[in-house]
C-alpha cells in the first residue's frame, strides 16, 4: 500500500490540495499545529502559491492516485546567525494512511532535501503523539528539552518535545 504512494515537493500548481488538507489537519489535529484553521482559511490562495515556490524551503506531499494524502514542510531560518539550520514543519497524514509508512517517508524526504540545505534539522512534536515520536526517534531526531504549555487550544494547553537532527555533510566519514 506505502509502494504505491508517490512523494514529490509541491508546487505552485498543488496549491489547492494543500490549502485543503492543511485546513483538515488543522481541524482534526489542532494541537499538533502552532497555527489555527481560521489564521490558514484567511490565507489568500496566491500567497499559498508563492509558498509553494520559495525554495530551498518545500512541501513535500504524498499522493495516492493523484490525491493529496500527507504533507511535511521544511523551512530555513530567516536570520543570517541561523541560516545553517531548518526546521521541519507541518507534518499530516489523512487517518486512513496512517501506519502505512507514510508519514516516515515524508520526513524523511524532508531530511533527505534540508541535507543538502543546512547542517542541522529541528523539530517539535506534541508530547502526547507517541507514533509521531516513535517516527522522528526513529529517523535519528535526538530531544533537547520539553516546552511546557507550547501550544494552546481553547482552555487546554499542550507540552512539546523539542527534537533536533545533526544533518551529514559533504565529505563526513
Amino acid at each position: 500500500m506505502a509502494s504505491d504512494i508517490l512523494i514529490r515537493i509541491l508546487e505552485p500548481s498543488d496549491a489547492e490540495g494543500f490549502r485543503s488538507l492543511r485546513l483538515e489537519a488543522l481541524t482534526v489535529a489542532p494541537e499538533a499545529f502552532g497555527a489555527s484553521y481560521e489564521e490558514d482559511l484567511s490565507i489568500p490562495l496566491e500567497t499559498m502559491r508563492a509558498r509553494l515556490s520559495a525554495s530551498p524551503n518545500a512541501v513535500f506531499g504524498a499522493f495516492a492516485d493523484q490525491a493529496l494524502v500527507g504533507m511535511a514542510g521544511f523551512a530555513v531560518h530567516d536570520r543570517m546567525k541561523a541560516r545553517h539550520k531548518g526546521v521541519l514543519w507541518g507534518v499530516y497524514v489523512k487517518a486512513e494512511w496512517r501506519g502505512h509508512q507514510v508519514g516516515k517517508r515524508l520526513v524523511q524526504s524532508v531530511i533527505d532535501h534540508a541535507s543538502r540545505h543546512v547542517i542541522m534539522l529541528e523539530a517539535a512534536v506534541g508530547l502526547a503523539n507517541d507514533g509521531a515520536r516513535r517516527t522522528y526517534h526513529g529517523l535519528g531526531f535526538k530531544p533537547y528539552g520539553i516546552q511546557r504549555k507550547a501550544l494552546r487550544v481553547g482552555d487546554t494547553f499542550y507540552d512539546e518535545e523539542l527534537l533536533y537532527l545533526d544533518l551529514p555533510q559533504p565529505g563526513d566519514a
